[in-house]
């Protein structure tokens, strides 16, 4: 069997790989295409028509507990693809639902749900825009049957989101992923 011995130069082969490096590098664009810009996200912002869906769970204490169990191996941070998870802005009324991972500290009765749900008007909500650090900051509290929820959203113009729940009967946690144009259902 005769083998086919194709060389390329190897300049050639250089000055691809470094094309595929330089579009590789590209800076992330937003999710939402009206949001360009500081100016456009606080815009988006104020309708409070959008979703989230996070794609990374940051459970507090997972830090902790994974750092003395193996020094050399820190990191508490959960895959959320595949798994259902929301934040929805539907103008003064918000719908929640987020996988919970850690420790509660108050029993939420027999067969209780896990994740975190609240469905309704938030108490308190705040909008906070900060124009040095170019991010809109969404607080509000929440009350779902025995639980007390705090919440704090921050939005960033490259569609970015950090999401932090305190809560009455749990550690804390937090979320990362993305925002985007409330769908229509």
């Amino acid at each position: 069997m005769k083998r086919l011995n194709i060389k390329l130069p190897v300049k050639i082969v250089g000055c691809i790989i470094v094309l595929l490096g330089i579009l590789s590098c590209g800076s992330s664009a937003s999710t939402v295409d009206e949001v360009k810009n500081y100016e456009d996200l606080k815009l988006f912002a104020q309708k409070k028509e959008f979703e989230i869906e996070n794609r990374w769970a940051n459970p507090m204490r997972a830090n902790t507990v994974s750092f003395i169990n193996h020094p050399n191996f820190n990191s508490g941070t959960i895959n959320l693809n595949g798994n259902a998870n929301f934040i929805r802005f539907k103008g003064d009324s918000i719908d929640v639902f987020l996988p919970y991972f850690g420790v509660r500290q108050i029993s939420g009765g027999y067969n209780d749900r896990g994740a975190i749900k609240f469905e309704g008007i938030p108490e308190d909500l705040e909008i906070t825009e900060n124009e040095d650090k170019k991010y809109v900051r969404f607080e509000f509290t929440a009350n779902d049957d025995s639980e007390h929820y705090q919440f704090y959203i921050t939005l960033y113009s490259n569609g970015n989101t950090n999401t932090s729940v305190n809560s009455s009967q749990r550690d804390n946690i937090s979320y990362t992923g993305k925002f985007s144009k409330l769908s229509s259902e």
